[in-house]
């Protein structure tokens, strides 16, 4: 290679090297969350209504991502009684277009979002959400997402849950189905807010039962949760919170 053809290669890769140092981060989506349950005391077995809410907030001047993927640790001391709820799937309520049918005592919780449609556009968006037990082992929770604008939505999916050991009790895992996704063709869904409620309670052989129960708090008085937010276009965001409760 010549002097000459050298210098301008080492040139061109000092500004190279100058513009990767100079560019600005990549914009990420940062996430909160949140829960609360109630009452926070009672001796262990007392049914309980266990709140999450998280929250996605684009940088300044992003367009919000689509959430794809949605992983909760919830906390370790309350139990899910998923044997005393009868069951409603996904494929029952989208054959029937709704969850009318679905048996009495099925419905385990309840919920709301809001989503921008940042194509459209619209933003603020509300839509209503309902989770029913999705199989008697309690591994599987049925969500159901039903909103009017700008398209109509009415669908449910499964999201799974698993028994964990150490810092956290369950960990509940939603993939979003594409199609909550990519409402329209090239109209994407960008969810900003999230709340839930479970607080289901049965009678069963004459003794009030939960769909979660409490178990013993901590010296500390409380208790993790964690949320991990999987995105469309690749990336991630992570938060933890705490949970108050009392001995």
């Amino acid at each position: 290679m010549s002097p000459q053809r050298a210098g301008r290669t080492l040139a061109a890769a000092g500004v190279t090297a100058l513009l990767l140092a100079t560019a600005p981060a990549a914009m990420a989506t940062t996430s909160s969350i949140s829960g609360s349950i109630k009452p926070n005391h009672g001796k262990p077995g007392t049914p309980i209504a266990l709140k999450v809410g998280f929250t996605l907030d684009p940088a300044e001047g992003a367009v919000p991502d689509t959430l794809s993927k949605v992983v909760v640790n919830l906390p370790p001391n309350g139990v899910q009684n998923a044997k005393f709820f009868p069951i409603c799937t996904a494929a029952q309520i989208n054959a029937a277009k709704s969850f009318k049918r679905c048996p009495k005592g099925s419905q385990v919780g309840r919920g709301s979002l809001r989503a921008d449609v940042t194509a459209v556009p619209v933003y603020n968006v509300p839509g209503r959400v309902t989770f029913f037990n999705g199989s008697k082992n309690g591994k599987k929770l049925t969500i159901h997402i039903r909103a009017t604008n700008p398209v109509d939505i009415n669908q449910a999916f499964e999201a799974s849950i698993v028994r964990t050991r150490g810092r956290y009790g369950y960990r509940l895992t939603a993939n979003i189905p594409e199609s909550l996704q990519e409402i329209y063709p090239s109209w994407f869904a960008q969810v900003r807010r999230f709340e839930s409620t479970f607080d289901a309670k049965r009678k069963v052989k004459g003794k009030m039962r939960g769909y979660i129960e409490a178990k013993k708090c901590p010296k500390s008085r409380r208790v993790p949760v964690a949320g991990t937010f999987g995105f469309r276009a690749g990336g991630s965001s992570s938060a933890q919170s705490w949970i108050s409760c009392r001995p």
